[in-house]
């Protein structure tokens, strides 16, 4: 398990994390493109506007699993910090793993139910509001951001359920919550 982790944590960090800021350098570049030439030249792409937000909305769904890897994708730490403060490691962590079970559960729930609708989008030929650029693969960049939090939060279910159990499979990962048993 240790091996397959590093494995998918390269794979995120130095694919997936490097992916996504290359699409958002790109996307910069075309933004500075968009300004010189509308200012200076009074021309514009008339795509550039839907380019520019669907690639930046998609290089944020491919990001999305590299923030959860680190647990700062929508981390409420509120209940588990307090029972660890209190005392109660054991329910902390407990309440640590059921957010990770809940939330694989939620993109799960997210990519079964998005597929079709990304699927459509594809077989409708579907377009952005400049009627140039498709909407499939951004949608499809969703449910791929979603499908790569999913196996993170699948690891972390299962660090979360072996720390429970007393034992750490990744201890050179930073704890989302500094709970010592």
């Amino acid at each position: 398990m240790v091996t397959a982790y590093k494995a998918w944590r390269f794979f995120q960090d130095r694919i997936v994390g490097y992916a996504a800021a290359v699409v958002l350098l790109g996307v910069t570049v075309l933004t500075v493109v968009e300004i010189f030439r509308r200012y200076l030249l009074g021309q514009t792409f008339h795509w550039s506007q839907d380019a520019v937000t669907y690639f930046i909305v998609a290089a944020t769904f491919i990001y999305f699993g590299t923030c959860q890897a680190q647990r700062t994708h929508l981390a409420v730490t509120i209940l588990p910090e307090w029972l660890r403060r209190s005392g109660r490691v054991k329910l902390g962590l407990a309440v640590q793993a059921t957010g990770s079970l809940l939330g694989f559960l939620f993109v799960v729930a997210v990519v079964w139910w998005g597929y079709p609708a990304a699927d459509r989008a594809l077989r409708l030929e579907r377009m952005t509001e400049s009627m140039i650029i498709p909407l499939w693969p951004f949608m499809y960049s969703l449910l791929v951001g979603f499908g790569v939090m999913g196996v993170t939060l699948l690891f972390q279910l299962y660090r979360d359920v072996m720390r429970l159990a007393g034992s750490d499979p990744f201890p050179w990962e930073p704890q989302h919550l500094e709970m010592e048993l």
